[in-house]
């Protein structure tokens, strides 16, 4: 079984739980016609970490070696396909030790015509915005349709958003947004739920599956409620239609 997401929200007691991470659930009154914004809070590499240490060229990542591993455990399965638009380091080690299929993408228009890639991919991750290129397909709405052509039934699609923060010159999460949902729809793909990825105070991963919307926000897209104003990543996570989020 893939994408995990399925079973969520649950409670540290569920016996699906991830070993060793908090569960909290939170109440979303008025946002149930919403994506649930799930806050994740992970604790830093640890200096001994050897996952981390085996990645020392992942500088550029967005994705730590502890917040790859969650990903990758999370939304595919062991012998699963893993699609990496951005050859991540730390997603390749995260995806490679626990027995995926890692396939890093450079034509995001063909990714199936690698031999590299056996199935259905249960697991497709890709930066926002892309690196600066003059090579098409590397639109919004080009990435998404070849991912929704190549994502398993039960597959994850997650675009890692990098915005600026509140305050700060550059384009926002919700001006980004704007570009990615109005991609995914007319790709044929669901917005299931985002993920807001936050330092943990306490060395512990803890992880919060809802949060409550202000309803008297006057856009649909306010964020005035969540995390995102005040970081640069949030990860969007898309499937097909008949997902559950």
């Amino acid at each position: 079984m893939t994408a995990h997401d399925t079973n969520l929200p649950n409670t540290s007691a569920d016996p699906d739980a991830t070993t060793g991470v908090g569960v909290t659930r939170v109440s979303r009154d008025g946002a149930r016609d919403k994506a649930a914004v799930i806050v994740w809070h992970i604790a830093a590499d640890a200096a001994d970490d050897l996952a981390a240490a085996a990645t020392p060229d992942a500088g550029d990542s967005p994705l730590t070696s502890r917040l790859a591993r969650h990903l990758v455990a999370i939304y595919s399965d062991v012998h699963g396909t893993v699609i990496d638009f951005d050859a991540d380091a730390n997603l390749r080690h995260a995806a490679e030790t626990t027995g995926r299929n890692y396939l890093a993408v450079t034509n995001p228009a063909g990714p199936a015509a690698s031999a590299g890639q056996p199935e259905p991919a249960a697991l497709i991750m890709l930066r926002w915005p892309r690196p600066a290129t003059t090579v098409p397909g590397h639109d919004a709405n080009s990435l998404l349709s070849a991912c929704q052509q190549h994502l398993a039934d039960d597959g994850s699609t997650i675009v890692v958003v990098t915005a600026a923060t509140a305050g700060a010159v550059g384009t926002s999460y919700g001006e980004h947004e704007q570009v990615l949902l109005p991609a995914a729809e007319a790709a044929g793909l669901r917005h299931l739920h985002d993920i807001v990825p936050l330092d943990a105070d306490d060395g512990r991963d803890v992880f919060t599956y809802a949060t409550a919307r202000d309803t008297t926000a006057s856009s649909r897209d306010s964020d005035s409620d969540t995390p995102r104003q005040f970081i640069s990543t949030t990860l969007v996570i898309f499937g097909h239609p008949e997902r559950r989020p």
